[in-house]
């Protein structure tokens, strides 16, 4: 079983992205596992993106913590054994690239595993 961790944060819409880019990654879905992380009162309802895992035949478990989110990211996937973290990134410029949220940064400085960091989409 390949186990991605990601967090479920107040934007939907960029935690629904993360979860689009989970999909994508060139695995059966049949063999792949999501641990949906809530960190405290920094998680929107995760039922929707649940649903939309199970639309994909994903199977998923959503884990409450009260740390701040990467570290509750970075831990769970510890804890789990993950495969694979997935972060969200925004659009930047081509010289802004190599900025991440803070957020992110943290969490691909303190991982011990491969993070997918799923940008947002051109406007």
């Amino acid at each position: 079983m390949y186990t991605v961790v990601v967090g479920s944060g107040t934007d939907h819409e960029r935690t629904l992205r993360k979860a689009r880019a989970i999909v994508d990654l060139p695995a059966a879905t049949d063999s792949l596992a999501v641990v949906l992380v809530r960190a405290g009162n920094d998680s929107a309802d995760p039922s929707e993106i649940t649903a939309f895992f199970d639309e994909h035949d994903i199977d998923t478990t959503v884990e409450t913590v009260s740390s701040d989110p990467p570290t509750a990211l970075v831990e769970v996937a510890a804890e789990r054994e993950a495969d694979l973290i997935c972060v969200g990134g925004r659009t930047r410029s081509p010289a802004g690239k190599a900025q991440l949220r803070s957020g992110a940064q943290s969490v691909i400085v303190n991982a011990d595993r491969p993070v997918l960091v799923a940008g947002e989409p051109d406007h």
